[in-house]
This record gives C-alpha cells, sequence and structure tokens, in this order.
C-alpha cells in the first residue's frame, strides 16, 4: 500500500511538473508574439526566469500568470535594452570573426586567436545575463559587467551550465516534439539553477571574506 501511494505521489509531481512547464512554454510564446517577436522576446524570457528564480529559491505555489505578466510589462524596456546591447556586440563579433578568419600572417592569426577568446566571454555573458538581471536587479551596463565577471570568477560552474544547456539541445533535437510543449521553460529553469547556486556559492564567499576581515580587526595591536 506503501508502495502504491508513493508511485501515485510520484506520478502526481510528475505531472504536476509537466503542466507547470506547459503553461510557461505557453507564456513565452504568447509574450514573444505579443511584442511582434522582436521586442517580445527579451521581457518574455526575462519574466520566465524571473519566475524561475522564485522556483530555485523554493518558493510555492508561484501564480503563474500575475507574476508573468507583471514583470513582462516592468522589464519591457531594459530587457530589450539589454537585449539590444547582446545584438550589438555580437554583430561586430561576428564580422570582425568572419574579416580575419580567412586572413594570413603573425598579425592575423594573432587577432583569429583573440576574437575567439572574445568569443567565449560573449558566451559566458549570454549563460550568465538573464540570471543576473532577474537575481541582482542592477542596470543595463552593471548586469552585462556582472555577469561577465561571475563568467570568469566560477569557471567550474560555467561549464557544468554550457554543458547541461548542450544536453538539453541534443536531448530536444532527439526529442522535437517536446520543444513547443516544454523545450523553452525546461531551459531556461535549468539555466536559471545553475546561475542561481553559482550566486549561492558568491554569496558564502563573500561572506566568509567579511567575518574574515571583522576577525581580524578586533585582534589587539601590538
Amino acid at each position: 500500500m506503501m508502495e502504491t501511494n508513493r508511485l501515485f505521489t510520484g506520478i502526481f509531481k510528475l505531472c504536476r511538473w509537466i503542466t507547470y512547464f506547459f503553461w510557461l512554454n505557453l507564456l513565452w510564446v504568447g509574450g514573444t508574439l505579443l511584442g511582434g517577436i522582436v521586442f517580445g522576446v527579451m521581457p518574455s524570457t526575462t519574466a520566465v526566469f524571473t519566475i524561475a528564480r522564485k522556483t530555485a529559491a523554493g518558493e510555492e505555489d508561484v501564480p503563474l500568470f500575475r507574476t508573468y505578466w507583471s514583470i513582462y510589462r516592468e522589464s519591457f524596456v531594459r530587457s530589450n535594452g539589454v537585449g539590444a546591447l547582446l545584438l550589438i556586440i555580437s554583430l561586430i563579433w561576428y564580422v570582425d570573426f568572419m574579416f580575419f578568419r580567412n586572413m594570413e600572417g603573425a598579425l592575423h592569426s594573432a587577432l583569429h586567436i583573440v576574437l575567439i577568446a572574445v568569443g567565449i566571454a560573449i558566451g559566458m555573458l549570454l549563460l550568465y545575463v538573464f540570471p543576473v538581471m532577474v537575481h541582482y536587479q542592477v542596470s543595463i551596463m552593471a548586469t552585462l559587467k556582472k555577469a561577465l565577471f561571475i563568467g570568469f570568477l566560477l569557471p567550474a560552474n560555467t561549464v557544468f551550465l554550457f554543458v547541461s544547456l548542450l544536453s538539453i539541445y541534443y536531448l530536444l533535437i532527439y526529442l522535437p516534439g517536446l520543444i513547443p510543449l516544454v523545450g523553452v521553460s525546461f531551459i531556461i529553469h535549468v539555466n536559471m539553477w545553475i546561475a542561481y547556486k553559482g550566486f549561492e556559492r558568491l554569496t558564502e564567499i563573500h561572506l566568509k571574506h567579511q567575518k574574515k576581515n571583522a576577525s581580524s580587526e578586533r585582534l589587539p595591536t601590538t
């Protein structure tokens, strides 16, 4: 009897999570279309990331539609500003990369290596920009700087995040039927959860550093 109850509880939780991801996926698509795709994708993604952050923080029974719509409206200008900057940075990098890719010579080889390094930095920026934007609530430029800083500061977390998202990508390619059901919302939650654990680690390090400094200040001088 106990095993049967556990089975039904497990099935109920699974169905609840599937329904949760499905509704968020639907909200993301609706919000993206509402903004004409171009101006809708950033606030829609930001809204889902905000809900994902609440879930990662342990909040239960988050009102999905109300929270989504509230964040969508509040972050519309700011999130599109971040998106515009990311697009400009990415386009400049891509044009430069394609321009120098086929050139020969020591200088061009060095520039090619530099551009590869810049491309990796942009990749890290993209991994953390939404989690940072919804977690720290700082200005647009501060969001980009902090996202890049965290990417370099937590290399193991960054690699784990990249590998996890890449694995989900290939899973969705193998099972494309999941994409319209839970694809975007599931990717966002994995991204946010791993990034959130990284933020918690940074907070722990910061608190330990503060305690260490406080202890040093209390030491008597001779």
